[in-house]
């Protein structure tokens, strides 16, 4: 009997647990209608309870039958309660949340914006989506407060001048560090002639999700080596779970010059050197009209303007030339993108194409490039996780033969408008022999662009692989390993017609450059991340490996039979060659600890050991600490009154980082095997080893305020900073004496600070407020 009895109380007992629960499903969209896949749906009361949405945005989770409340929340959403009363059925639109509750990529980790103690400006693919960007580096620029961005002469695959908060070295490179999918690439200037290239052009810009400037110490500190300078990360675009989506765009049009100088034409020159000319003569004490006087010079039969006009200065046919017209030009350009992602719970990814063919406005210059992506995530079971992503470039670059000071097409406005265009006896380009190559007065550009050819062939290969290994909801560890494999072949040609600016040009020559860059680098760090009531802290412990090598060989040739011949193959004397190799290794070592108390209070601390195979034995590691903290002001209770300030917060940071991009062999003792003499071979001692050659440091100070007004419809940021470089990396001068003129030591400081604030006003839609 009592066993009855004791089952019959086991079965009520769980017919009463399961009338204690019910069932509630629903679906879950964004405010355009799309399902949201993969939000989380608990239960308030039990933290514990909970689910995510499938594919088409639909749940269902078990919850007590009654006082439970459900909590929706999602990354870039306002989370959202509602309380279940009776309904079994709940169908949720998640609004977007505000710019504050962003994800912002912080090296190693993410962070969101809000709890951002460091300075970090952020920028979205869709912010400009649409521009016709060559380079990733042109979507930044007047994008970010305290980052200066300089484009040169607007010539296509041209290196482009990126200082965040001003130079912070004086020989050593001031450029920022670049860092895709957590691959720092190699940037500078990879060309051997002419004007410096650009690496970042080999890139499709649509392939990238965000970018983020890291502008302060406490940002930057956890990469150093070249941090100082700033970090710029990348970050391509990634799938959801879904279905396939598939979209193509293409887009044309043209670009021209907006604006131009205005420069003399014939009369003014002439007015101007009239005077001119008249001035000196009264100085001189000579008549104008003296065969000697400066105004026969300049105007007398003979003289400079007859001699530059071909003799039609005084003449009917006499010309009023803008040299400008020759050189600019309407620039066509066009520009094709597909990209297709998708896939389901275990696997996404995400593949894309381009092909990008765009005209320079200035003549003799043009860029073709076909790239392709794929990035690949997959969950293999619940605590293990791995990926790829991969991209692939091809980049032909016609760049401007020759491009120096007086043969850039743009220096033909020095010239004066007296001369012709062409050669009214040859019918060429005024200069091409058989004409007087001495006419114009300074080379004509236009001979190098028709009768000269330098092109630049790039092979460009990024690739990332990753693991990740949870091993529980509060740690996980990454290991990751990339790689950046630039090829590029340039190649020169300039016929006889050039022969004023290339003297041994006579018979044409040709050369035929090869670089080939390896740089390959590992990461693998453990990541830990609890909550201890009011207490959150995110922690991170791990050590990288970078190393990188260049190979370049270059080969001339002088002496073909005609212009048609433009291959070396063709040319009667091989005349010159030469081949290098270099190479550099960094190790580091790297920790970084944020610590939240109260969602309002929080403070960063981070620490890295470098070494280096750029500096001396002595001096090989260095040491880059960093301390930041935040006061989220407006979760104070005072502040409640203010409603009109929707958030506020203060924040600081103070830290080191350090600069090495000094050349690869400064610290050693270097010979050279160029000293041979009648033919026997010798070596000669080229550089002073130094020893004790150590990391340039930057010590950084910033106090910032960041703000939103009117429920962030207007918000942004105040910040003030000081940069001290010490330990300025230079090559100085040494006492002859000692058998060398110079050598690499660290001498001298250096000083930035600035008053940088920026304001946002998004009125009409909060997102576009966006914090820089």
């Amino acid at each position: 009997m009592k066993q009855v009895l004791f089952s019959l109380l086991i079965l009520f007992g769980c017919v009463g647990m399961t009338f204690g629960q019910r069932t509630v499903s629903g679906k879950v969209i964004d405010s355009a209608g799309e399902a949201v896949i993969g939000a989380n749906v608990t239960v308030k009361e039990s933290p514990g309870v909970g689910t995510i949405t499938d594919i088409d945005g639909m749940y269902s989770l078990s919850v007590p039958s009654i006082g439970s409340t459900l909590v929706f929340s999602y990354t870039g959403f306002e989370s959202q309660e509602i309380a279940l009363g009776s309904s079994s059925i709940i169908d949720i639109t998640m609004a977007d949340g505000t710019l504050l509750d962003e994800v912002v990529v912080t090296g190693y980790g993410t962070q969101i914006k809000r709890e951002l103690t460091g300075n970090i400006a952020k920028l979205k693919t869709k912010d400009v989506e649409g521009m016709p960007f060559v380079s990733v580096d042109q979507a930044i620029q007047g994008k970010a407060a305290g980052v200066f961005i300089n484009g040169g002469a607007g010539k296509l695959g041209q290196a482009v001048t990126v200082r965040v908060r001003g130079n912070s070295s004086i020989s050593a490179n001031s450029q920022p560090l670049y860092v895709i999918d957590g691959v720092p690439i190699t940037t500078g200037d990879s060309g051997n002639y002419g004007g410096e290239t650009n690496t970042l052009a080999d890139i499709n810009y649509n392939d990238v999700e965000s970018i983020e400037v890291l502008k302060d110490v406490s940002a930057g500190a956890i990469y150093v080596a070249k941090a100082e300078n700033g970090v710029i990360l990348i970050t391509t675009k990634r799938s959801k779970a879904g279905k396939t989506n598939i979209s193509f765009n293409y887009q044309t049009g043209n670009s021209e010059a907006s604006k131009r100088l205005p420069f003399l034409n014939s009369s003014q020159f002439e007015s101007f050197y009239r005077y001119a000319t008249g001035y000196a003569d009264r100085a001189d004490g000579i008549d104008p009209k003296d065969p000697d006087s400066n105004t026969s010079y300049m105007f007398g039969p003979g003289g400079f303007l007859d001699y530059f006009s071909l003799g039609t200065y005084g003449t009917p046919r006499q010309v009023d030339n803008d040299w400008q017209e020759g050189v600019f030009r309407k620039a066509p350009q066009q520009q094709a993108d597909i990209q297709i992602s998708g896939g389901n719970d275990k696997t996404k990814y995400f593949i894309s194409g381009q092909f990008l063919d765009v005209t320079g406005t200035i003549i003799g210059n043009s860029l073709k490039r076909v790239t392709g992506r794929m990035n690949l995530d997959h969950q293999a079971n619940d605590w293990l996780s791995f990926g790829a992503q991969m991209s692939l470039g091809r980049t032909d670059n016609q760049r401007l033969p020759d491009d120096n000071a007086f043969s850039n097409p743009l220096q033909s406005v020095a010239l004066t408008p007296f001369t012709p265009f062409l050669d009214p006896e040859t019918g060429l380009p005024v200069g091409a022999p058989p004409g007087d190559v001495n006419i114009p007065l300074y080379y004509n550009p236009v001979l190098s662009i028709n009768y000269g050819n330098f092109k630049a062939l790039s092979y460009r290969t990024l690739a990332n692989v990753y693991g990740q290994v949870t091993f529980n909801k509060n740690l996980r560890f990454r290991t990751e390993f990339g790689s950046d494999i630039l090829n590029q072949n340039e190649e020169g040609y300039f016929g006889s017609q050039t022969v004023r600016n290339q003297t041994r040009a006579a018979r044409g020559i040709g050369s035929n450059f090869g670089t080939y860059v390896t740089n390959y680098n590992t990461n693998n760090y453990l990541v830990y991340n609890q909550g201890f009531g009011s207490h959150t802290i995110d922690a991170t412990l791990g050590m990288g490996y970078q190393q990188s090598q260049t190979l370049t060989n270059y080969i001339e040739g002088f002496g073909f039979a005609s212009d048609s011949y433009k291959k070396l193959a063709s040319a009667a004397t091989k005349s010159d060659g030469s081949s290098t190799e270099t190479n550099y290794r960094f190790v580091s070592y790297f920790a970084r600890a944020n610590y939240k108390f109260k969602d309002r209070y929080l403070l960063g601390v981070s620490a890295r050991i470098d070494g280096s195979s750029r500096f001396g034995t002595n001096s090989r590691y260095g040491q880059f600490p960093a301390i930041s903290a935040g006061w989220v002001v407006s979760e104070e209770g005072f502040m409640d009154k203010m409603t009109f300030l929707s958030f506020l917060k203060l924040r600081a940071s103070y830290g080191i980082t350090g600069n090495a991009e000094i050349g690869n062999f400064p610290q050693l003792g270097l010979a050279q095997g160029d000293a041979g003499y009648v033919g026997v071979p010798g070596q000669r001692p080229s550089q002073l080893a130094n020893p004790d050659l150590k990391w340039e440091t930057t010590t950084q100070s910033d106090f910032g305020l960041d703000f939103g007004l009117f429920k962030d419809r207007i918000n942004g940021e105040i910040d003030y900073y000081n940069k001290v470089t010490t330990d300025l990396l230079l090559e100085v001068n040494v006492p002859a004496t000692s058998g060398y003129t110079r050598q690499f030591r660290n001498v001298g400081k250096l000083t930035n600070r600035r008053k940088a604030s920026t304001k946002n006003r998004g009125l009409s839609d909060p997102r576009a407020a966006g914090m820089v």
